[in-house]
This record gives structure tokens, sequence and C-alpha cells, in this order.
């Protein structure tokens, strides 16, 4: 029962991630490094998907962020889980 106790005390007590990072920015819930471990430059990768893909999600979250292999672009969900709406970020080549 402590051990539970502890675990609920110390999971609420964190709620920035970094990676690669030693010290999360406070207004972040996740913060990447642009560097690796090595000191190497690193890029962040989407989920990348197809637009049928995309569409397919079930209930996607508001904010949800993929990129669009047929379109060559970000999107992002605008709508609601329940209503959906995709809208490329970058439109320029």
């Amino acid at each position: 029962m402590i051990l539970i106790g502890v675990i609920l005390c110390t999971s609420s007590v964190f709620g920035q991630v970094g990676i690669n990072s030693a010290a999360p920015h406070p207004s972040s819930n996740l913060t990447v490094a642009p560097t690796d471990l090595k000191g190497q430059y690193k890029g962040t990768l989407f989920s990348p998907m197809t637009t049928s893909q995309i569409n397919s999600i079930a209930n996607p979250a508001k904010g949800l962020i993929v990129y669009d292999t047929l379109l060559k672009c970000l999107k992002v969900n605008k709508g609601t889980p329940a209503a959906s709406q995709w809208v490329c970020v970058n439109t320029r080549s």
C-alpha cells in the first residue's frame, strides 16, 4: 500500500519529459534536445502516413501532428476527436 502511494505521489510531481535535455522548459510537456548524447544534431520525425491512413485515425486528438507522405506536409487536427479537421501546416514549398 505504501509503494502505491509513493508511485502516485512521484508520478504527479513530474509533468515534463526531457529527451537528451537536462531541464525541460516549464511550459512544455515534452522537450527534445537538438543534439544526441555525442553532440550530433538531430531532428524530430513525426509519424509518416498516407492521407488515407491519417483519415482512418480513430478519435484523433485536437492538435495531433502527423506527416502526410502524399501531400508532403505536416498536418494538424484543428477539429475535435469526434469531428477531425486535418490542415496542412507548411503550405510553402
